[in-house]
Order: structure tokens, then C-alpha cells, then sequence
């Protein structure tokens, strides 16, 4: 058999169909989780001039994984970033979530998401690029 590679961005179809193949495997594993789909929220905060924040986090299983936090460079160091992430784990518990997993790279906010109550899991160091670091925490959220 004759395999070809291809090197490029990986267009929609071949997505869904590598998706497939990890469901299917899961199933096989683990046949009583029917509906493994993740899903994808986001919450903002706004005020009076706007948007100031947002949070996006996945769901799948009984786990959130926070894909992006940001707050925008002038409402920054007033509790916004805190907020946001309390406010997400309120709603992931309010959905089944009882774990929360997020990764930071050296330069971003390991401090800021250890006194938040997260617990660092590993580090990878050069990663993404020589000279970072990159930590993977998570927190288990009260009601586990």
C-alpha cells in the first residue's frame, strides 16, 4: 500500500473524520459515554464603554479546559480576569463540570492562576519556542 502525506492545514472534512476515529476508539473504551461532544462557550464581560474581557472554555465529559482568557491592557490589574474565571467555573459546575484544566506559558499568568486555587501538573520547558515554558494546571471545583 502506497500512503501520501500531505503538509498543510488540515481542511474541515479530514477534521471531522479524525474526530470520528477518536470517538469511535472512545466508545470502544468507555461504551457509557454516548454523547461525546465537546462544546465551546465563551462569557464576556462588558461595561458601559464595552467589551472589556472574555473567557473561552470547552466542555467535554465532566471537564472544562480553558482554550483562551484575556482582558483588554486598560481594564487590566481591576479583577476582571479573576472575575472572569470565577464566573466561568460557577457555570461549568452548573453543567456538570467538577474539573477545570488551563495551560500558561512563563511570560502569561502561572501566579495569578495558583492563588485563583489551580495547582500546577507539569511544565514543558522550550515549548512553544526555546527559552518558554509552558504549565498545565487544573482545579477541582467544590462540589467534586
Amino acid at each position: 500500500m502506497t500512503m501520501r502525506y500531505t503538509q498543510a492545514q488540515i481542511p474541515e472534512d479530514s477534521l471531522v473524520k479524525i474526530d470520528a476515529l477518536i470517538d469511535a476508539h472512545t466508545l470502544e473504551n468507555y461504551p457509557e459515554h454516548e454523547n461525546l461532544e465537546s462544546k465551546l462557550y465563551a462569557i464576556e464581560a462588558v461595561n458601559e464603554s464595552g467589551f472589556a474581557g472574555g473567557i473561552a472554555f470547552t466542555k467535554q465529559f465532566e471537564t472544562a479546559h480553558v482554550n483562551a482568557l484575556a482582558v483588554e491592557k486598560a481594564y487590566r490589574g481591576q479583577q476582571i480576569g479573576s472575575g472572569l474565571l470565577k464566573e466561568m467555573e460557577q457555570y461549568a459546575e452548573s453543567i456538570g463540570v467538577h474539573t477545570v484544566s488551563l495551560s500558561t506559558l512563563s511570560y502569561q499568568a502561572l501566579d495569578f492562576y495558583q492563588k485563583l486555587g489551580y495547582t500546577l501538573s507539569g511544565s514543558m520547558t522550550d515549548y512553544p519556542r526555546r527559552g518558554l515554558t509552558k504549565y498545565a494546571l487544573y482545579k477541582r471545583l467544590p462540589n467534586y
